[in-house]
This record gives structure tokens, sequence and C-alpha cells, in this order.
């Protein structure tokens, strides 16, 4: 890379490499990591902390607090851009990962606060995971491969946060704590491996000139956060719609609507995994010049109707199976949707890549970090009712301000739900217009 540039360029070294190999599908392995470390918070760490005697409330401000990496992990992203390849990253961070959440394991039953804290940790190393994992979607994929390696993307990360909760609560009632920390070591780490088959170019930051490559990089993410052709994206992902934040909350829930652990396992297991793909596939299929930013919100919408049901039907296990499979299912259609806004907010990788990624991923994660308080809030107050009502509110209110700009946007002759082709930034034209402001 050159010592200076004009502030109004930026080279490209992250151009998509093209070929036949990786293919979009291959994406749907990449969040393994992430997803089956996430399912054990969700999915086997509520309901074991219920059955340790744990309120609902509790457990919830437990989770969140083992999920608020979401909101920050970016502030360590940078890391990804410098020196190894993200898949060997990917492969460092999912191992460390994988040690912790064996460490966390054993402790569960005699040091709550240590091991809640290892959980802690351990999902900052999940999160890298996936950032290498999205970042290698960016370097790697052509713009509508992008659209859709970034739903299997998300596909996978729902399926295996699904299954591998399931999993790992299975194992908890059959295995003993050590085997159990190895198995989960293992079930976190070893998907990783798979990274290393993909053909990255070398990571391009130049380390020897440190502040040019910083400069540069800067430029990079206030070009992608300070656009205004950004915002709507960036509005969207900090928005509560398509949070899924209750599923955080179900299988703490199951005792409420009269349902065993049989039925959390059922859910939140083979079922729930395939809900979850089912869901995103959505994604997968819909065109790729259709605006994910409007399909987003579209999806909140129907994850609003499931949390509706569940809001006013009776507790009985037909409502508990019925709305949690349909929230599980809409929760994978806004999941499909929910990368393909990151990459559309995101533009060209450019340098910063792994850095602008992560902080939009961030952005996104944060409502469900505060989703999942205010609904354990709202269990509190309201009951057991008032954890869908609190999620369907949140998503009703931001689809009906993404109508409103949707009716402006088709006011000023926008073209519905179907991408404008300068509608989304570009790092080079948004970093052209922040250096004539």
């Amino acid at each position: 890379m050159e010592a200076t540039q004009p502030a109004g360029t930026v080279q490209m070294p992250h151009a998509p490499v093209r070929g036949s190999w990786p293919p979009p599908w291959l994406f749907v392995l990449m969040p393994l990591t992430y997803g089956v470390f996430a399912g054990y918070v969700q999915t086997a760490l509520p309901w074991l902390l219920r059955h340790m005697g744990y309120p609902v409330d509790g457990i919830g401000t437990i989770v969140a607090l083992i999920l608020s990496p979401m909101a920050f992990y970016f502030v360590s992203s940078p890391l990804l851009d410098f020196g190894l390849r993200r898949r060997t990253w990917m492969l460092l961070v999912s191992t460390l990962a994988g040690v912790l959440m064996a460490a966390a394991i054993l402790l569960l039953g005699s040091n709550m606060l240590l091991a809640k804290w290892l959980l802690f940790a351990g999902f900052v190393c999940s999160l890298l995971s996936s950032s290498c994992g999205g970042t290698l979607v960016a370097v790697t994929q052509s713009e509508h491969g992008k659209a859709k390696a970034a739903a299997w993307l998300q596909g996978g990360a729902l399926a295996a946060q699904a299954l591998g909760g399931a999993v790992l609560l299975y194992c908890s009632k059959h295995l003993t704590v050590p085997v159990l920390a190895v198995v989960a070591a293992l079930l976190v780490a070893m998907p990783a491996v798979v990274a290393l088959t993909i053909p990255e170019p070398p990571v391009q930051s130049d380390v020897n000139r440190l502040k040019e490559t910083c400069i540069t990089m800067g430029r990079e993410i206030r070009a992608t956060l300070f656009s205004w052709k950004s915002l709507p994206g960036l509005l969207l992902l900090v928005s509560p719609v398509g949070t899924g934040a209750a599923q955080s909350l179900f299988a703490a829930m199951a005792q409420d609507y009269h349902v065993g652990v049989q039925g959390v396992l059922l859910l939140n297991g083979m079922l729930g995994a395939v809900l979850n793909m089912a869901g995103a596939s959505v994604a997968i299929v819909a065109p790729a010049h259709w605006d994910r930013r409007i399909c987003y919100a579209a999806a909140g919408l129907t994850s609003a109707c499931a949390g509706i049901f569940l809001t006013f039907a009776p507790l009985t296990p037909a409502t508990y199976y019925a709305g949690v499979a349909a929230y599980i299912f809409t929760a994978g259609i806004c999941w499909g949707f929910f990368l393909g806004v990151v990459m559309v907010t995101m533009g060209e990788a450019g340098i910063s890549a792994g850095s602008r990624y992560s902080i939009l991923v961030s952005l996104g994660d944060l409502p469900i970090v505060y989703m999942t308080v205010v609904e354990a809030r709202s269990y509190g107050i309201f009951g057991t009712r008032g954890v869908p009502g609190a999620d369907a509110a949140g998503n009703v209110i931001v689809v009906a301000c993404v109508v409103c700009w949707l009716m402006f946007r088709m006011k000023r002759g926008g073209r519905g739900a179907e991408v404008v082709a300068d509608s989304y930034p570009t790092v080079g034209a948004a970093m052209e217009s922040a250096a004539l402001e």
C-alpha cells in the first residue's frame, strides 16, 4: 500500500476473489462456533439456572450480561485486519472460546460468578470468530454473492444456536461434568477448521506503516458510519426490530406453559434448527435485487405476529409449541435478512472490512441485549405475557417507521423494495463526500 493517498480515494486490496470456491453455501459452516456458544447461553443455561432456583428476571439479567459483548466487541475487532489471515484468526479465537466454555461448565455449580465471567470472555471470542466469517464473505464474494452468502451465514448461526443449545442441554442431563466440558469445547472449536479451505488473499493492512494504514481505515469507517446513504441501514440495525430476544427466555418460561424439558429440547433442538434454517432460506431465495432493509423490516412484522399470538393465547403446552415454533421460524427470516442489511450498509470491503463489519454487526446486536433486559423486566411486571408483548411492540413500532420512510421514498420516485443502483454506499464515493464536508 502507498504511504499516502488522496482523501477521496481508496485502494481495493480486498476485491472479491473470482472463481468457483468458495461458493455462497459454504458460509453456512462459518458461524457454527458462535452459534453453538450462543445456543448454550440462550437455551441450555437459562433452563439450568431456572432449575437451580434462579428467577426468570434474574436469569434474563445474567444472559444479558453474557450477551452484552455483542454491543462493543468491535473495539477489539481491528486486530483482525492486521497480520494473520482471517481464517487463521478464526481458528485461534474459536479454540480459545472452546477452552473458556469448558472452564465455565466445570465451575457453574460451584462458582457461578467466575463461570459467568468466563462465559462472557468466551462469548467475545465467539463473536470475533463470527466476524472473521463475515469478513471472508466480504473479501471473497461478488455483490450478488454477498447477499446469498450472508443469508447462508446467518442461517448457519441460527441452526447452530438451536441445535447446539439443545444438544448441550441434553448432554448436561446425561454426561458427567468433565465429559460435558470436553464435548462443549469440541463443538465450539472444531467448526472453525472449515475456514482453512477458503483461498483468502493476504491481509493488506500494513503494520510497518501503521499510521498511514490507521488513517485510511479511519476514513473508511467514517465514510460508512457518517454517510446520509448509510443512515437508514444504521437506524434499522440499532432498532428493536427482528431481534429474536425472547428466544433467550422461552426455555426458562417453559414451565409457565406446563412444558417439560422434552418440549424445550424439541423446540430448541432439531425442530428449532429446521425452523431457523427454513426461515433463513427465505432470504436465500429472495431476489438479490430486493432492498434488504425493507425485507428485514417486513420480516420483523412476521415476528410481531408470533409475539402477539403468545401474548393473548392461553398458557398451555399447545400455545407454547405453536407460538414458540412460529417465533423461531420468523426469527430465522429476520436474521436471514439481517446480514444483508449489514453488507448493504458496509458497501465495498476496503482495507478495514473486518473492523467495519464488526462495528455494524455490533450495532445490530445491541438491540438483542437491551431487548433481553426489557423483556426480562416485562416478565417481572406483567408476568409471562409481558415477554412476547414487549417483543411484539418493538417490532410493530419500527415497522410503522419503515412504512413511513418507504412511502416518502416512493413519493420521491424510488422503486419500492427494489434496489436502486446508487442507493447503497460505496467506500470510495462516501469518502469523497466525507472529504468535501
